[in-house]
């Protein structure tokens, strides 16, 4: 029986160092390079809640690659931040993309809450929605910015350009040294603040 479960726990690790190393990103001489009829979108998903340790957060994507939906958990997730700033809670997405038209259709997010009832969880389910569109051409990266879920009864988004912090992630994580063909196009230029 103890042969059988270390076999199986052998066999899930190596699955999940197989899937770590596919998430290398497409680095050519410290620039971000999509591939051949595709561009790359930077865009980071950050968040608070009520209670961090059994939160997520998700970002829905649609547009000609289909409907893409990013993922993180505020317990373990961050986006490493320069000097004395705090890490942001969230993370950071590079996600290939045919070229065209995409919008960032909703937020949303759940947490456990309290229960009288010890023995069921409940979780509390929060979506925001945000149709907020941009554009992606093959060959370009573009920065979108960063979408920050507040998840509370009254939950809401703020969106902001946060690139000084996301390049600082990208280069400390992945050895991106050269942003000069990322072009900074976030979701909230245009809107009123």
């Amino acid at each position: 029986m103890f042969k059988s479960f270390r076999s199986i726990l052998s066999a899930m690790l190596v699955l999940l160092l197989s899937a770590c190393a596919n998430l290398q990103l497409p680095v050519v001489n410290g620039q971000l390079t999509p591939a051949a009829g595709q561009g790359l979108a930077i865009i980071g998903l950050t968040a608070q809640s009520f209670d961090n340790d059994t939160a997520s957060a998700n970002l829905t994507l649609q547009g000609p690659s289909g409907n893409i939906n990013l993922y993180t958990r505020l317990v373990t997730d961050f986006i490493r931040a320069p000097g004395n700033t705090p890490n942001a809670t969230g993370k950071l997405f590079v996600v290939p993309l045919l070229p065209g038209q995409y919008r960032v259709v909703a937020a949303d997010g759940q947490w456990r809450r309290d229960s009288a009832n010890l023995m069921m969880n409940m979780y509390q389910y929060v979506t925001v929605p945000l149709n907020l569109p941009f554009q992606v051409k093959a060959g370009e990266v573009v920065y979108l910015g960063d979408v920050h879920l507040n998840m509370n009864y009254d939950s809401s988004v703020n969106l902001s350009n946060d690139h000084a912090r996301d390049f600082f992630d990208l280069q400390a994580r992945h050895g991106v040294s050269n942003f000069n063909n990322i072009a900074i196009q976030p979701l909230n230029r245009g809107l009123s603040q």
